[in-house]
């Protein structure tokens, strides 16, 4: 036992603390209790054990599944931080009977691999179906797909090898691929090794996207990619699937004379913008010039090009202006890529190209499950909130567990300030519409 010692001066209590171990049943992440409703309403546990009977071991696959999960959201992204959710309370607040270490844990990811991404991958979809239900299938999305860099530096992390990479050059990375939807859905990643082009293996994955939305209900697909994916392959793809699409062009100088002639903008003066036509579809440019005055123009130039950029587009009855906004609409998908980085997707690889797969599925379920929970349980500006801001207020909020009358109690305390947030967003669960997923 360990005591500190009272305090010299203090407006209050000075008396000094006795500090000791003890088996009092604190834990420290009641805020995880939506997730545990959320895992349970969807039934998701069963879900996952009727079809992922194969893959064996000691620990059943819904119980891997859920602890990864919820070590990203309260804040763990390693192997070695199993440790934390046996030591903290969380087993006992999730009734698992005990946590995996972090070897047993690393052979399992070998053993599921590819296979189980895929079967996470599904999953991750029917949490937005899910979500839908509870809320309507929306008449128009924009998916948007992006890549990401994530940087490695061992030897010993398959996949990870010499590519583009803008922070770091001469590192090995991974270059996994994500989708989102404009509200924010994340459709699910495509892992692939650091050397893979921005645009490898995309077009494969647009299809079945689109296949999905379209027999979901919804009527009306906008695509929005950047320069990355920028192809005359892809336009003809993206025309063949009839969606609707706006893509960043690449200014190169072959591509300049395909742009139509450009006319002054009324209101703003500053700005220039041309139609004209490119593999089939309509090229939108829009400029930023300055006019430069006699003494300026010691060259006999009329303005200086400040900014430029070109979008290649199908969708009827927008000008230039409002096609580049509704390109720059879809750039929330860097947020989008961010809020993965707070979840401490990609912090840790193994030795295994399935393995790693396996990891970013984990994580994108991990997203997935903290936006339909900050969606349909989380009031007012707590619907948009971050994943770090919620693991600061609300995740990782002490309480205290208590057996009394062979029932398990979860106490918080009387003064916690955000104790209404977790009981309201319990009090909105009961409420949700959404039903279970459908079964195998």
């Amino acid at each position: 036992m360990k005591g500190i010692r009272p305090r010299p001066y203090v407006q209050g209590n000075a008396r000094g603390l006795r500090v000791e171990r003890g088996d009092c049943g604190v834990i420290g992440g009641a805020g995880l209790l939506p997730f545990r409703g959320a895992w349970d309403r969807l039934g998701i546990g069963r879900w996952l054990e009727e079809r992922t009977q194969w893959v064996g071991g000691r620990y059943g696959t819904a119980l891997m599944v859920e602890t990864w999960v919820m070590l990203l959201l309260y804040g763990g992204g390693r192997m070695d931080d199993l440790r934390w959710l046996g030591g903290r309370g969380i087993r006992r607040l999730f009734g698992w009977k005990s946590v995996p270490d972090p070897v047993t844990y690393g052979r399992w990811l070998r053993r599921g691999g590819e296979r189980l991404a895929q079967v996470l991958d599904d999953l991750l979809w029917q949490v937005v179906r899910a979500q839908w239900s509870a809320s309507g299938v929306p008449r128009r999305v924009l998916l948007v797909l992006d890549s990401t860099v994530v940087l490695r530096y061992g030897k010993k992390q398959a996949g990870a090898v010499l590519g583009y990479n803008p922070r770091k050059r001469g590192r090995p990375s991974h270059h996994p691929l994500l989708a989102f939807l404009g509200t924010g859905e994340c459709m699910g990643v495509r892992w692939r090794p650091g050397n893979a082009n921005c645009a490898a293996g995309a077009q494969e994955w647009i299809e079945q996207l689109v296949r999905r939305l379209r027999k979901a209900g919804v009527e009306r697909i906008v695509v929005r990619l950047d320069k990355g994916f920028f192809s005359q392959a892809m336009v003809r793809k993206l025309q063949d699937l009839k969606v609707e699409f706006v893509v960043k062009m690449q200014e190169s100088n072959t591509l300049q004379k395909y742009k139509g002639v450009f006319s002054q903008h009324r209101k703003n003066p500053g700005l220039w913008s041309s139609e004209g036509e490119l593999w089939g579809a309509r090229l939108l440019s829009v400029e930023e010039r300055r006019e430069l005055s006699e003494a300026q123009g010691e060259l006999g130039l009329g303005y200086e090009l400040r900014k430029r950029a070109s979008v290649v587009t199908n969708v009827r009855g927008i000008g230039p202006l409002r096609g580049w906004k509704l390109y720059n609409r879809g750039a929330v998908v860097e947020h989008r890529i961010e809020e993965f980085t707070q979840l401490s997707v990609g912090k840790t690889a193994v030795d295994d190209l399935g393995g790693n797969h396996l990891l970013w599925a984990l994580g994108a379920l991990a997203y997935g499950l903290h936006h339909f929970v900050r969606r349909t349980a989380l009031p007012g500006r707590w619907r948009t909130a971050q994943p770090k801001t919620l693991r600061t207020w609300l995740f990782q909020m002490p309480a205290k567990l208590v057996r009394h009358a062979r029932t398990w109690r979860v106490r918080i305390a009387r003064d916690e300030p955000f104790a209404e947030l977790l009981l309201s967003a319990l009090a909105a669960q009961e409420k949700l519409r959404a039903p279970p997923l459908c079964p195998a």
